[in-house]
């Protein structure tokens, strides 16, 4: 069995964003040279998500509007506003852990022949709850 593990290091530009990685997940499962086994997608970020979804502009705004309607931004019941940054400003991020709760921050998916084993519409997104920072996710292909 073989492991093939790469990291990678993004730029996100908004506050929620949901960034379409399927294209940089298949090159790694390809340049690993394992042809059949599965891969994991992890993001290393609390306030972070990864789902599989079809990638259409509606669908997009509508899965921006359900998490706002979920874990709306404004809610004065929050707790969680005690992290400070280095600088000293305070970050009062509650409902960006409370959404990554929701997408998850990994993701398995069967590799077939030295690609993903994916639906037709399906597509590995990355999900930006409290952005815009710098990211870093991990995809690992187990296999032969």
């Amino acid at each position: 069995m073989k492991i093939y593990t790469k990291r990678i290091s993004l730029i996100t530009n908004k506050n929620f964003e949901l960034i379409d990685v399927t294209d940089t997940v298949k090159r790694i499962v390809s340049e690993s040279n394992i042809r059949n086994g599965f891969s994991i997608i992890f993001s290393l970020h609390t306030t972070t998500g990864l789902i599989i979804q079809e990638s259409e502009e509606g669908l997009m705004k509508d899965i921006v509007n359900f998490f706002e309607k979920i874990v709306p931004r404004e809610f004065e019941n929050y707790r969680h506003t005690h992290y400070f940054y280095k600088d000293g400003r305070m970050a009062v991020n509650p409902w960006a852990h409370l959404r990554s709760i929701l997408t998850g921050l990994s993701l398995t998916v069967p590799v077939e022949n030295r690609d993903l084993l994916l639906g037709g519409r399906q597509r590995i997104f990355f999900v930006e709850l409290d952005g815009p920072q710098r990211r870093t996710f991990v995809v690992q292909v187990i296999g032969e």
